[in-house]
């Protein structure tokens, strides 16, 4: 015992470079090579749109992302080949975990072929209208779900780091999603930077009834905001990010930001954000069981993305804002992230009521016959006694109540509890007695019907949810009973 510690310290640093050299040996050789290729997909998108902000635009501009998409898909009809010869089997065309980025060259094709007929029956694009066209929108979001290929192949090989391929597929990602979003980019149109807006005269009507300035500022903020805490917070579903990967991924969309109209000025705004983000990551260390410290990083990386921004234009040339339009906006920017993340990490008390109102269905479930879940016994347990909560559980429509009613619910269900405390058996017996001191009867809390029943705390809170699970099985029997063969 009192050799390890010192074993321990002579091995620390030769297992900390073994680490880091699997860290980078992580992913397949596929990952590799569809990472770079789809890198090109995201490079040649952003190319074309700086040709198209700088006209006049070549006419070829667009042929540099129709050769990445390409090389893309002819790199995954390669491997599928490839796969197929190998094992002999038809699924094993497609790669594992790379269905999503088949379907997004599809679509990116779909796209590039209706794109001429679009221009002819419309016009030629130009300008923000240009990203709402129905054939760019089909090719950003081919593109989008093409580059997550070796993020969820990483978290398909049950990776709980993820490694340089799954983090490298994380910041295409990012990019893709800010190439949507660049028509109200701070990075790109810097509305809150004095002079670089031309502002009506003060007094002007217009000013005082629109200050659109002011709103498409604050709008671009908060919809970055959005965007990326949504895009990372979806990765940490998936996986672990080591330090280091928000500074290289914020780090890397502001760059391809700044390319548009030269602001290179924002990337030094990128690192920083991506630097106090990680620091943050590491304090706060969310987890899918620690709903609370994700909100709370959701909340910080929300402030710390729009609160760089305003205090890097606000030192230098200067904002034009007033403070509590500035202080304003951090706070709103905080807001969206924390719902942002309630959104993807709803929390305990939230699952449970969508796992009553939306359970996952049986082949054999319809609308007439809904399922007998134990969250949805529960929550009729719980609203018992009230007519109004009871009448919204699914359970009224069981074809083994007489009629739709909360009336004939709660009769039903006492039913149930009356027979599971008419058992022989002595669990289901004592299962039943609870049921019905706590939730029939009412005799008070959860102690009083503990002292009542004689049962240690433990064992009473056992045989409670035991005889929840009884009743969902009477109420089974029953429906069963009473569905036509």
């Amino acid at each position: 015992m009192e050799a390890t510690p010192e074993s321990e310290r002579t091995t620390d640093r030769p297992s900390r470079l073994a680490s880091w050299r699997r860290w980078w040996l992580a992913g397949t050789a596929l990952d590799w090579g569809f990472a770079v290729l789809s890198a090109g997909i995201v490079g040649a998108g952003y190319y074309e749109s700086y040709l198209t902000r700088n006209p006049p635009a070549p006419n070829w501009a667009a042929a540099p992302v129709q050769i990445a998409w390409l090389a893309v898909t002819l790199y995954l009809a390669v491997a599928g080949f490839r796969a197929w010869q190998r094992d002999g089997r038809l699924p094993s065309v497609v790669p594992d975990r790379y269905g999503l980025s088949v379907a997004g060259c599809a679509i990116f094709l779909a796209g590039i072929l209706i794109n001429g007929w679009w221009s002819d029956a419309f016009g030629p694009d130009y300008g923000v209208p240009a990203i709402f066209r129905l054939p760019n929108l089909l090719e950003i979001a081919g593109a989008g779900l093409i580059v997550v290929g070796p993020l969820r192949a990483s978290a398909g090989r049950g990776e709980l780091m993820a490694g340089p391929t799954a983090v490298f597929s994380a910041v295409l990602l990012l990019a893709t999603v800010t190439f949507f979003t660049q028509f109200d980019h701070p990075y790109i149109d810097q509305y809150a930077v004095r002079g670089a807006v031309l502002l009506p005269p003060f007094g002007s009507p217009f000013d005082l009834a629109y200050h659109r300035e002011e709103i498409l500022g604050a709008l671009g903020l908060m919809m970055q905001t959005a965007a990326i805490t949504g895009v990372v917070l979806w990765i940490l579903r998936q996986s672990r990010l080591p330090v280091g990967s928000l500074t290289v991924m914020l780090t890397a969309t502001a760059f391809l930001a700044a390319t548009q109209l030269g602001h290179y000025s924002m990337v030094l705004v990128g690192i920083v954000a991506g630097v106090l983000a990680d620091i943050a990551l590491a304090l706060t260390r969310p987890r899918a069981d620690r709903v609370l410290s994700l909100h709370l990083f959701a909340v910080v990386l929300g402030a710390i993305l729009s609160g760089v921004y305003l205090l890097f234009v606000g030192l230098d040339p200067g904002t034009w804002w007033p403070p509590d339009m500035t202080y304003g906006t951090v706070f709103a920017c905080a807001i969206v992230g924390g719902l942002i993340s309630y959104g993807l990490f709803p929390g305990a008390d939230a699952v449970r009521a969508a796992s009553v109102l939306w359970p996952a269905l049986s082949q054999e479930s319809t609308s007439e016959a809904p399922d007998v879940t134990v969250e949805r016994v529960e929550h009729a347990l719980k609203v018992l006694h009230s007519t109004r909560d009871l009448a919204d559980n699914p359970l009224i429509g069981m074809r083994c109540i007489a009629a739709s009613t909360p009336g004939e619910l709660r009769k039903t269900i006492e039913a149930a509890i009356e027979h599971l405390r008419a058992s022989q058996f002595q669990q289901d017996a004592q299962a039943g007695q609870i049921l019905d001191l706590y939730y029939v009867r009412r005799i008070g809390g959860h102690y009083a019907v503990t002292a009542r029943v004689g049962l240690s705390r433990a064992a009473y809170f056992n045989r409670r949810s035991y005889g929840v699970r009884r009743v969902v099985d009477r109420l089974r029997e029953l429906e069963e009973s009473a569905t036509p063969a």
